[in-house]
């Protein structure tokens, strides 16, 4: 009894620091039972109860006893706690997964975005390059369009001028005729003089002049007689000139209707190439001293023009001084076209009064100078022409080498002349024959020229290849358009040169266009050769296939134009075409090997 009420009061002096602890199980005894109300304690009980207390802070029960019903909640929402971040965490980590995935797929991806970046940009910069030139030539082609409309313009003003300027002097002209008509009463006695004394001086000359085919012989016995000759028109004329002169010392328009008149006595303008008329007598005697004529026909006789190689050194002398500007000028007259001999006016100045009208009367002098040149002509080479004449209508030819001699031989013989088609009008001069041969000729030379251009064609190595493709590509389009010209022309020119008696047979495909085409098919090999080499050089890269299919097509058109290729140009062929199979294998390979990276960039 005595050890129960020990322990009791050892129980209660410990209870007092577990009491904190305490309030727990009985709050959850309260929170599990809420609708039971204890009933109200009686003092006995109480101090039952407080001496228990007190007596088990000493003697504890055992762990068997003790019950503790109000733990384990709280370890189950623990639990519950730890799986919900452990969710959360898991879902965190997969998303950061994904994301690392994406992150590796845009890295492998960012190479080939970059590269085709830069391919578009730099096409973008092409573009805009190609049209910042194209926008500056077609400012420039706006500014010569109105510079031309401007001197188009121009023009026709400057020709409705001239229009009303010579409109005008030809009212002045006929004035002048009509105050020359009545001054020309008084000089007719001078007029007659004159025209005797022409006549006698052409009665002189005309002895002299030696026949058609004469031998050497003949011609040191000419000076005296055409020194006296030119000795007595010279006494004859002085006469005349001086009683011209002292009739009409009125104005220049006044004397020049007395001056054209008395134009026969003078001595006739020097020829306008003095070297062929000197070595042409020569070679003229020549030929008339051979006994068979070569296939161009032979020089024409020698004409009145070698009467003036009969005047003394001086006077002869003194005639070459007088018009050497003048020969050259219508030297370059003879050698334009024929459609420039009417502008030579058009570059006058656009003066207005006195200004226009000596420039208009000077172009009418030199207008009256060259026809008086083209009748001098006309009087003195007309042996000439008609024995020209005679040549181009009787002409026949076996093959085109001797139609090119002809015509060659033919043109130096007209360029004497000074202005041909002029002089060519007052005779019945062959035009049509003329003109076919010289069709002929001018057309088989042209051509001859085209193939001996590309048979001596050489392939510089030094140039890069894009500019030597493109001159081989040039000239076999020259080749080509050479070819085709010629056979749209073939069958009309085929029937007029067969009414003239001009061969056609080099016409023909087994002619000259066979050489040609030949020749394109060489040409074809060397641009093959040289795009194979290129082809090595660059190995693998993007200009590759365009350069190759450049290769190809230029194969194509040549083999369509020569309907072919010989042996060493389809060996050049076949080189390219296995170079293109092993260039598209090693490309087929790249793009498999990037694929394969990509692939395992992605896992």
């Amino acid at each position: 009894m005595v050890a129960g009420r020990v322990k009791a009061a050892m129980g209660f002096h410990h209870s007092s620091p577990r009491a904190p602890n305490s309030p727990a199980p009985h709050a959850e005894e309260h929170t599990r039972t809420p609708a039971r109300v204890p009933p109200p304690p009686s003092p006995a009980a109480s101090k039952a109860s407080a001496f228990a207390r007190s007596l088990g802070a000493y003697f504890p029960r055992s762990a068997s006893a003790q019950v503790q019903p109000a733990r384990a909640p709280p370890e189950v929402a623990g639990l519950l706690r730890a799986i919900e971040q452990l969710q959360e965490r898991e879902s965190r980590l997969r998303v950061q997964l994904l994301e690392q995935k994406i992150l590796k797929e845009t890295v492998a991806i960012v190479p080939f975005l970059e590269a085709e970046l830069a391919a578009k940009s730099s096409e973008l910069e092409r573009y805009r390059e190609s049209a910042v030139r194209l926008e500056s030539e077609n400012l420039r082609l706006c500014a010569e369009l109105d510079a031309a409309v401007l001197e188009a313009t121009c023009r026709k003003q400057r020709i409705v001028q001239m229009e009303k300027e010579m409109a005008e002097l030809r009212k002045q002209q006929e004035a002048l005729a009509d105050d020359c008509c009545s001054s020309s009463a008084s000089v007719s006695v001078e007029h007659r003089e004159s025209s005797v004394a022409a006549a006698a001086n052409t009665a002189s000359l005309a002895p002299l002049q030696p026949p058609p085919f004469v031998s050497k012989s003949s011609f040191p016995a000419s000076p005296a007689s055409s020194s006296s000759s030119s000795a007595s028109s010279s006494t004859s004329t002085s006469p005349t000139n001086s009683g011209s002169s002292s009739s009409c010392t009125s104005p220049v328009p006044r004397t020049r209707v007395p001056e054209l008149s008395k134009l026969p006595p003078i001595p006739p303008p020097p020829p306008p190439r003095p070297p062929l008329v000197s070595s042409s007598p020569p070679s003229s005697l020549g030929v008339c001293g051979s006994a068979g004529a070569p296939p161009p026909p032979p020089p024409p006789p020698p004409s009145r023009r070698t009467v003036s190689r009969a005047c003394s050194p001086s006077k002869s002398g003194s005639c070459v001084r007088r018009v050497p500007e003048v020969v050259e000028f219508y030297h370059s007259l003879m050698r334009r076209e024929s459609k420039r001999d009417g502008g030579s006016g058009g570059d006058q100045p656009n003066g207005g009064g006195a200004a226009a009208t000596r420039d208009m009367i000077g172009e009418i002098e030199n207008r009256s100078a060259h026809l008086l040149a083209i009748r001098s002509d006309v009087e003195r080479q007309g042996d000439l022409i008609r024995f020209l004449i005679k040549e181009v209508e009787a002409a026949a030819f076996a093959g085109i080498e001797d139609v090119v001699a002809f015509v060659k031989w033919l043109d130096d013989e007209l360029s004497r002349l000074v202005d041909e088609r002029a002089v060519l009008k007052h005779f019945e001069w062959p035009e049509q024959k003329a003109d076919a041969l010289r069709e002929a000729a001018f057309g088989y030379r042209d051509l001859k020229k085209l193939e001996g251009e590309a048979a001596s064609f050489r392939d510089d190595a030094r140039l890069p290849c894009a500019a030597a493709l493109k001159k081989m590509q040039a000239l076999f389009e020259k080749l080509e358009h050479g070819v085709y010209d010629l056979a749209r022309v073939r069958d009309s020119a085929a029937s007029r040169y067969a009414r003239f008696k001009i061969p056609s047979k080099w016409m023909q495909d087994a002619g000259i266009v066979s050489q040609i085409k030949f020749q394109s098919v060489k040409l074809a090999r060397k641009y093959l050769e040289r795009v194979s080499s290129e082809l090595e050089a660059i190995k693998v890269g993007p200009d590759e296939e365009e350069l190759m299919l450049q290769g190809v097509r230029f194969a194509f058109r040549v083999h369509q134009f020569a309907n072919g290729f010989d042996v060493d140009t389809m060996r050049a062929f076949q080189e390219l075409k296995e170079k293109a199979s092993m260039c598209h294998f090693q490309r087929q390979r790249q793009n498999q090997r990037l694929r394969q990276q990509t692939l395992v960039a992605r896992t």
